[in-house]
């Protein structure tokens, strides 16, 4: 039996473990969000190796999708070149999606596209298929930005007006989210309005709301395969407890559905 291209045993021991129940402190639910990550990176996410399909993906039971398209290394073809991998976007989708029960569909394996920038790419024609088949109201599109970045997290949502947003109905909710930890949120250096990113691809073609996250490596990797950086743990659980509340905040949003006038 294989989950997305991941031999089940693995992905049981790894990914599948039972939620903890926070009991008094949270300190060791939180260890255990740090270990999960670090064990599906080390594990799980083969940064140089390829392999058919590269990605991986794992059903939720709210409509919510979480996508993490450079989590190994990926070539920009139109660019010609090679680029590295935003380090453990894959394991926090990951651990994302244990944690709220939303849809995941990452980068597990080198791939010779880029699925998030490169039009036609076999990662979106599967995530199509994850919204149709699931009826998929929201996607939150993770990406990693270098740590010497002036930001913790940079949300883009294509415009700040809201007939071009690609997230009018939930911009509230990130506001709040991240209320009090980075002063301006949207769109700095990565507003995702390019034609080929997974945000402008779930507004555009599959008319359904995205927004794209940057977020700086010292608030995401526990700890790097290829070098000796470490983040602060402390600055990695805050990141990864505002995107929780973010995504229960926003399929509650959903089930409640619009405000009645």
């Amino acid at each position: 039996m294989r989950i997305a291209g991941i031999p089940f045993l693995a992905w049981a021991v790894l990914f599948l473990l039972p939620m903890q129940v926070a009991m008094g402190s949270r300190a060791e639910p939180d260890m255990e969000t740090l270990r999960h990550m670090r064990e599906i990176e080390f594990a799980l996410i083969e940064y140089d190796t390829e392999a058919h399909p590269y990605y991986g993906y794992v059903k939720g039971s709210i409509p919510i999708l979480i996508s993490a398209p450079h989590g190994a290394k990926h070539f920009r073809t139109s660019e010609g070149r090679w680029k590295k991998e935003d380090a453990y976007t894959s394991s926090l989708a990951l651990e994302l999606g244990r944690l709220t029960g939303a849809h995941v569909l990452y980068l597990k394996n080198k791939a010779g596209e880029d699925p998030n920038n490169d039009r036609g790419t076999a990662y979106k024609e599967f995530l199509k298929k994850v919204v149709e088949e699931n009826n998929i109201r929201f996607v939150l599109d993770l990406h990693g930005a270098d740590g010497r970045r002036p930001f913790k997290v940079d949300v883009g949502i294509m415009d700040d007006a809201v007939a071009r947003c690609s997230c009018p109905t939930f911009r509230p909710l990130f506001e709040k989210a991240f209320a009090g930890f980075e002063p301006e949120l949207f769109n700095k250096d990565f507003p995702a309005h390019k034609g080929g990113t997974i945000t402008s691809f779930a507004r555009n073609n599959l008319g359904i709301e995205a927004a794209q996250v940057e977020i700086n490596a010292s608030y995401r990797i526990v700890e790097s395969k290829t070098t000796e950086f470490r983040a602060d743990p402390e600055r990695v659980l805050a990141m990864v407890r505002r995107l929780e509340t973010l995504i229960l905040e926003i399929d509650r949003a959903i089930a409640e559905g619009p405000p009645r006038g």
